[in-house]
């Protein structure tokens, strides 16, 4: 997939609010048959977050997921993305999240992250995407399901 006019969009872009473009990672980290969700106190969303300058999807998210989860993961080969329009309360702004979603293997739990608001927890698969904030991150879910 080129570019990300051909990504499926999420949200709506309000008129009147200007919008930081924000690439993003969002894994789908599955445990006996659960997938690894994070409760923050904006909503339940894919372990993950923003890339940083100079780094890929797959850095991004081993980063993130060991930040938010204690989880040390190997990025998989599925791949899917899509656009979500959001607002995000602690940074008071408004952001095209251009994320990437990806599977990954947990190698190893160090128990909790370093992220004192976000906690981890397993939902079943069939209870996953019904669970997300995002739109986004339930299409993920559902996306990545219909290929196991």
């Amino acid at each position: 997939m080129t570019g990300w006019k051909s990504a499926p969009v999420f949200g709506e872009r309000e008129r009147d609010h200007s919008y930081a473009v924000r690439p993003s990672a969002y894994g789908i980290l599955e445990r006996g048959g659960r997938l690894a969700v994070v409760r923050t106190p904006e909503g339940v969303y894919l372990p993950g977050g923003g890339i940083e300058a100079a780094e890929t999807p797959e850095e991004a998210l081993v980063r993130e997921a060991f930040e938010e989860c204690g989880l040390h993961v190997r990025p998989g080969k599925w791949r899917d993305r899509a656009v979500q329009f959001a607002y995000a309360v602690p940074e008071k702004m408004y952001f095209e999240k251009r994320s990437h979603f990806l599977d990954a293997e947990i190698e190893r739990e160090t128990g909790s992250g370093t992220e004192p608001d976000h906690q981890l927890f397993w939902l079943a698969l069939d209870e996953a995407a019904a669970a997300m904030t995002h739109g986004a991150h339930a299409w993920a879910v559902e996306r990545w399901k219909s290929t196991r």
